[in-house]
């Protein structure tokens, strides 16, 4: 990670989080903030669910690496008010590398991103 860009909120897209999935160096949490509901139902692979903004709860890294952590904050979608809120709480609390997933689960699904969680009658979970 650069030092340079810490304290600044970045956005990517759903292709460059799977993309990083795999290969969780420099070390990084997903988080997702949706309601819980939706978060159960299925989320991206490893994620936390911090819908509740207890976020040294949900992300417990935050008070041992806050400088050396990147967190990805997912919603539901591009209009999704809450990952711009958690944004601003985490970087409060003093996590360095905030990074919000542009189109959220909508734009994950649509890449047809892996999913974890419960899933609907009949429906098996997506592959990774």
């Amino acid at each position: 990670m650069d030092p340079h860009f810490d304290g600044v909120i970045f956005q990517t897209h759903a292709a460059e989080l799977r993309r990083r999935l795999p290969h969780p160096w420099p070390p990084f949490v997903v988080l997702d903030v949706r309601p819980e509901d939706e978060y159960e139902k299925g989320h991206i692979p490893g994620a936390v669910w911090g819908g509740h903004l207890d976020f040294p709860r949900a992300v417990p890294a935050l008070g041992h690496l806050p400088g050396r952590i990147e967190i990805f904050v997912v919603g539901r979608d591009t209009a999704d008010l809450m990952v711009r809120e958690a944004s601003l709480a985490l970087r409060r609390l003093g996590a360095k590398r905030v990074v919000e997933l542009t189109g959220g689960m909508v734009e994950w699904e649509l890449a047809s991103g892996p999913l974890e969680g419960e899933t609907t009658a009949g429906e098996q979970p997506k592959a990774a």
